[in-house]
């Protein structure tokens, strides 16, 4: 489920509900990366995005074998029904699906709206001068995006609803009762925009308006960020997790009436956090901070098996796949302290620390040309994580920080190592040791060279 983490606070019924049914709590859960494609190809491939290499909008079969292609071939019954069109826009996530639900089935980033096929490729609108404009009349963002938001909002509305309910149960009910299944859902409620924000006519000229404003000028015009009511978004976001809340209840009533619940593994996590301001960051697919890195995590076994009722170690959201193939081979999928029983693929990444990759918005390959290189959310970074510690280390100048007991709530960051500490926690903790192993993590085995940049919405936005 998209953008599922940071709900303190919001009523989530069906959520609770499932530990009342056994299931395993894990509370230091991490993703793998800060955005929906990367995240997701990790969960479904095993592997960490600089061993995949799936970071931006780049349309073509998966780089590897995912979990829905392994389980096909044994034999299941395979179904992806999505709110969100990235994963089945044609990047390599819906491979292995036999069916495929959405509303918008083959949809691209670029033509999700009419602004985006018009306005997308329009690179004055990311030009220097466009954004010195808008950080010296502020109030200026507010109307000159009111279109953008309100497509955004109608294409929200349209693809979130009751309809993969609908599609659940009906597939449900006509697949042979004798396959075993696997169904892969995604809800999208909790992902910015937030349609109730800026509503009304008078939002759109007042304070409340900014919170239409789209995360590229937030992060990339200085102090915008700092007008819009957070309190408001805030707000908005925990009511989408209590509507997400309410659809988990409702897959998990469906495959009740169905027949299956006593059967079936069930798992509820989310492919990235969302964050508010925190670190510098604006919603997510920037930064490495605990508020887009950190995500929540429910396993809920059939009725008849045994697992452990909470695993407080951090775990990464990679092994998902792992567990699945050792459910679907008859093992317990993890053990007490939540390592994988079976490894998928065959090589397990270490997982005595827990990796994951940070960076600007659409490709942790890449920065944002000229935009705010003086933030560490537009570098790339990984972040690692152990015990009760958190370590980051910037690709880009070699920076590395430390948190000792995480940086969760964290109001800032701690200033780089210095020194023999530098050295020792880049050798200790993420293994590097010389200018040739950051290769490591961006995943070219001979030098660091980026990816070629076909994606044109991507150039329009800066990217280098």
């Amino acid at each position: 489920m998209a953008a599922f983490s940071g709900g303190a606070g919001a009523p989530t019924p069906e959520l609770d509900r499932l530990v009342s049914r056994g299931a395993t709590l894990f509370s230091h859960a991490i993703a793998p990366g800060n955005w929906t494609v990367p995240s997701h190809m990790s969960i479904m491939t095993g592997t960490y995005p600089w061993v995949h290499r799936r970071r931006t909008f780049e349309r073509g079969d998966p780089p590897m074998e995912t979990i829905a292609m392994w389980l096909r071939r044994r034999g299941y019954a395979t179904a992806l029904l999505s709110e969100e069109a990235h994963l089945t826009g044609g990047y390599g996530l819906e491979a292995g699906y036999d069916e495929k639900f959405s509303r918008r089935i083959g949809t691209s980033d670029e033509n999700r709206t009419t602004v985006n096929r018009t306005l997308g490729h329009a690179k004055f609108l990311y030009s220097d001068p466009f954004r010195n404009l808008l950080a010296g009349v502020p109030p200026l963002a507010v109307p000159l995006t009111t279109l953008n938001f309100a497509q955004e909002t109608a294409y929200k509305r349209d693809v979130c609803g009751d309809y993969l309910l609908g599609d659940w149960g009906r597939w449900l009910a006509r697949r042979p009762k004798d396959q075993p299944f696997h169904a892969f859902f995604n809800f999208v409620d909790g992902h910015e925009p937030y349609p109730e924000l800026a509503e009304g006519l008078m939002d759109r000229f007042s304070r409340r308006g900014y919170a239409q404003i789209p995360r590229f000028y937030l992060l990339s015009v200085p102090g915008l960020k700092d007008r819009v009511p957070w309190d408001r978004v805030r707000a908005a976001y925990q009511r989408a997790i209590t509507e997400a809340d309410r659809k988990v209840g409702q897959v998990m009533a469906l495959l009740e009436s169905a027949g299956e619940r006593d059967r079936t593994w069930v798992m509820v996590t989310s492919d990235h956090g969302q964050s508010f301001g925190e670190g510098g960051n604006i919603y997510h697919g920037c930064g490495a901070s605990d508020s887009v890195l950190r995500v929540p995590l429910w396993v809920v076994p059939p009725g008849s098996v045994d697992v452990p009722k909470r695993v407080d170690r951090w775990v990464t959201l990679c092994d998902v796949s792992s567990w699945m193939k050792s459910a679907a081979l008859g093992r317990v999928p993890y053990d007490a302290e939540g390592r994988p029983a079976l490894p998928f693929p065959v090589s397990p990444p270490d997982r005595t620390t827990i990796l994951a990759e940070g960076g600007p918005a659409s490709d942790p390959n890449r920065s944002l040309l000229g935009i705010r290189g003086e933030e560490a959310w537009n570098r790339r970074q990984i972040a690692a994580y152990r015990g009760r510690e958190k370590w980051t280390v910037d690709l880009v100048n070699g920076d590395v920080r430390h948190w000792p007991n995480g940086d969760a709530g964290a109001a800032a960051l701690p200033p780089p190592l210095e020194g023999h500490e530098a050295t020792e926690a880049k050798h200790a903790v993420f293994g590097i040791f010389s200018a040739a192993d950051v290769v490591r993590y961006a995943g070219d085995g001979r030098e660091l060279v980026r990816d070629s940049l076909d994606d044109v919405r991507m150039k329009s936005w800066g990217y280098d």
